[in-house]
């Protein structure tokens, strides 16, 4: 009485593997023929977000830069290290948004369409988040 239930088992759970096994072969064909244009979109969000942190680290730099330049026309004392925080974010900010500007992102994006690969530097920086869209990042 046990041996055909466990044979009927054991045929449901080859079945079963079988069944995993193909879906497993259709999904690595489909990852291949979306590759690129998911590629291309996770090279334009890691560009976005690399911009709207650039811009956001920008608010708190003109602040202390403002500030400290006021404070040492004033000869405020202390003012000499809100100038150089200033300074420093500023810094911080425009290497950002150079780095990750809209023409540099149109010109990796053109070079990866036409075959070339994504620069080591960029692909160092993709995370799995880029790859999804940005409700399912959330």
């Amino acid at each position: 009485m046990i041996a055909p239930i466990l044979r009927a088992s054991l045929l449901t759970g080859l079945l079963g593997l079988s069944t995993l096994s193909i879906s497993a072969q259709t999904t690595r064909v489909s990852t291949q023929i979306t590759a690129s244009a998911d590629s291309a979109k996770a090279v334009k969000r890691l560009f976005a977000s690399r911009r709207t942190g650039s811009a956001i680290l920008g608010f708190p730099a003109g602040y202390f830069l403002g500030y400290g330049a006021v404070a040492s026309a004033q000869g405020v004392y202390g003012a000499g290290n809100m100038l150089g925080i200033g300074v420093i974010l500023s810094g911080i900010t425009i290497a950002k948004s150079v780095r990750f500007s809209k023409q540099r992102e149109e010109e990796i994006i053109t070079a990866y369409q036409q075959g070339k690969p994504i620069p080591k530097n960029i692909r160092r920086r993709l995370k799995p988040k880029h790859f999804k869209g940005y409700t399912d990042a959330v």
